[in-house]
């Protein structure tokens, strides 16, 4: 490709600028799948299982051709070996999330709900509904390319917000449309017209369907004081979540300490996160989402100049870190 490639990315980048503006203002999703009437028997519904996702999933990361970058990086892997877990839907931390994230957050009752509705059925009661989580974590060539930035974000960071969570969204829409045609209630809250990633009154930025704190939920990690969730495999990753009306059960345990795997909340000195972010916006008492979100929003001018790509990111506080790839080691033992 010429040097030339999206030269006017503001308006010819059209995936990158559904995927910025479609977060905030909830448009430019592909309509949601229709219910199809139960095709398969109460026999082929049970192989739909735990196992059964956790393999979908893994084998969707591992070989579907949208999970690669895109020029100069042309087919690079974005994500690596995904984790997996599972959150009952009458799980009572989702009326806490009302409470810690805004009373705007979705139960999967609520948004389920939502989805039956549109397919004239009975919303199901909140026992005979999970979440399924998972965590995309993000391949060491752009974890490295990361490191060395100091004000803004890498073009293959930036290349994965952006074409990272396009495939994050295509792999949840075929499963949720697959689940759908077999005649299984599915919903992908994060694409339906009631998403809306803003700046809240009183709250911050924030959303009405957290990943993170589902991820949490599904005892995948524990937060650190740069707010992101510090899993098995790190921090440096994008995380993802639905809704089925189906009864999986987590095969994981939730650490009751929400900081867990964060060495300065475990009373080690660290702060690395802080060192990384160039706005302060990370200190000893924790995050500030405002100064942190201006900073990310801001950094849509730089990669559209540098990059040729419509996108906002940074990332720089989850690279670099001892959280980066892994649980910190002085943790781990513990």
């Amino acid at each position: 490709m010429s040097k030339g490639y999206r030269r006017f990315s503001w308006i010819t980048d059209i995936p990158g600028l559904k995927t910025s503006i479609g977060d905030m203002l909830g448009i430019g999703f592909p309509k949601q799948p229709k219910l199809y009437p139960a095709i398969t028997s109460q026999d082929d519904f049970a192989k739909y299982d735990e196992d059964w996702f956790k393999y979908t999933i893994e084998q969707k990361v591992l070989n579907h051709p949208a999970n690669t970058l895109e020029y100069p990086f042309t087919g690079e892997r974005i994500f690596d070996k995904p984790i997996i877990g599972f959150v009952r839907g009458d799980d009572p931390i989702f009326y806490e999330f009302k409470k810690i994230i805004g009373p705007h957050h979705f139960t999967p009752e609520e948004i389920m709900a939502w989805q039956a509705r549109n397919n004239n059925l009975k919303p199901p009661p909140a026992a005979d509904l999970a979440v399924v989580s998972f965590i995309l974590p993000i391949n060491k060539r752009t974890r490295d390319e990361n490191k060395s930035q100091v004000d803004w974000t890498s073009e293959r960071w930036a290349q994965t917000r952006r074409s990272g969570e396009i495939f994050s969204q295509t792999m949840v829409q075929e499963i949720v449309a697959l689940l759908m045609q077999r005649g299984i209630l599915a919903v992908a809250p994060d694409m339906t017209p009631m998403f809306h990633f803003k700046k809240y009154p009183g709250l911050g930025w924030t959303s009405p369907w957290s990943h993170r704190h589902i991820a949490y939920a599904a005892g995948l990690g524990s937060f650190g004081k740069h707010n992101l969730l510090i899993t098995e495999k790190g921090s440096a990753h994008r995380c993802g979540s639905f809704a089925v009306n189906l009864n999986l059960q987590p095969d994981r345990v939730r650490n009751p300490d929400i900081h867990a795997h964060c060495l300065q909340y475990q009373g080690i000195d660290c702060l690395k996160c802080q060192a990384r972010c160039p706005v302060d916006g990370i200190s000893p008492t924790g995050h500030d989402k405002d100064i942190c979100g201006k900073r990310v929003i801001s950094s849509m001018k730089y990669c559209n100049r540098h990059y040729h790509i419509f996108i906002y990111g940074c990332g720089l506080c989850s690279t670099s870190t001892p959280c980066e790839s892994e649980i910190p080691k002085a943790l781990q033992q513990r």
